[in-house]
Formats: structure tokens, C-alpha cells, sequence
């Protein structure tokens, strides 16, 4: 009494990622067909927003224009929308192709945001590139358009002068 229909395979340890519906709706976009290892990098630096960092309102978005999936998400309830792009650690990139993918994803951001989608609405143009590894690492770089001045110091630190010696040094006679 066994049924032709679909086949589905087991689960096991080693196959689980390829199972997640996030990793299919990943794969549902066709962009990683060839690329299963940058598609692993989109599911695992997913997996790492929300499981480990605790993001809110964590979304996969495709971007048509660089054949890419980006990541959108909060970092705290109230902060606003930002925008990850998981690459492999291998990638190599010019700073004209970071310049293109900035520019490809606010624009992909721009169109879409029309949808009035959940997690949408984003005033920030930085972009935040996720490097993976194979092994889980991932490296996490931020990314805007032109010059921007660092953050103001939080508190400032007094500066205290040094103390001079009182003692003599160690080998040094006094002359009588």
C-alpha cells in the first residue's frame, strides 16, 4: 500500500538546512540553482539573525537586478529597517561592485516598498554585506554611500596624567 505520488526525504542531520521552508523559498527565487553555497550563506546568515542576534520582523527579499536575495530586518523593536546581504566568505569584490550592490539593493528596496510589505519601510541607505564561511562564521561589514562621520563617543574619558617616580632608580649612587 505504498503511494507513487512525490517522494520526500528523510530529514537527517546532515540534509536539515536544504529542508527549512526558508531555504526553499530561497531557492524558489532561482537565483542559486548553480550556487547552492551562496544560497547556504542567505539561510544560515537568516538563521543568525533571528536566532542568535534577535532580530524583529526578519524578511528574505529578492533582488532581480543582481540575481542576489537580501535580507531585511530590525535590530530592536523600535530601530529602523536594515538591509543584509549574505554573500560567501570567497567572494571577491571591487569597490565598484560594492558601489553596484548598494545601489542595486536600495533601488530593489525602493520598488518594492511600494507593496507597503511588513518589513519594509526603511530610511537608512546603509547596507550591511554578511560574509559567510562554511564552518557558520560570518562577518558582518557596514556599507553607505560617500563619507560618513563616526558616532559621537559615549562618555568621556578623563585623562589622568602620569605619575612622576618619587623613588630613585635601582643602580644609581648619590654622590656625597
Amino acid at each position: 500500500m505504498a503511494s507513487t505520488s512525490t517522494v520526500q526525504h528523510k530529514v537527517t542531520r546532515e540534509n536539515w538546512l536544504e529542508a527549512h521552508p526558508k531555504f526553499k523559498e530561497i531557492q524558489s527565487y532561482g537565483f542559486y540553482n548553480e550556487k547552492i553555497p551562496l544560497a547556504r550563506a542567505a539561510i544560515g546568515v537568516y538563521m543568525d539573525l533571528c536566532e542568535s542576534k534577535h532580530w524583529f520582523k526578519v524578511c528574505i527579499h529578492p533582488c532581480e537586478s543582481l540575481k542576489l536575495v537580501y535580507i531585511t530586518g530590525k535590530r530592536t523593536k523600535k530601530s529602523q529597517f536594515d538591509v543584509v546581504v549574505p554573500l560567501t566568505i570567497d567572494t571577491t569584490l571591487t569597490t565598484e561592485e560594492i558601489h553596484d550592490i548598494i545601489q542595486e539593493v536600495n533601488l530593489c528596496e525602493e520598488e518594492t516598498e511600494e507593496g507597503a510589505d511588513a518589513c519594509r519601510s526603511r530610511v537608512s541607505s546603509k547596507v550591511t554585506m554578511a560574509f559567510y564561511e562554511a564552518d557558520s562564521t560570518i562577518v558582518y561589514y557596514d556599507f553607505s554611500q560617500g563619507l560618513v562621520p563616526p558616532d559621537p563617543p559615549t562618555e568621556e574619558e578623563e585623562v589622568k596624567p602620569k605619575r612622576k617616580r618619587t623613588r630613585p632608580k635601582k643602580g644609581k649612587k648619590t654622590s656625597s
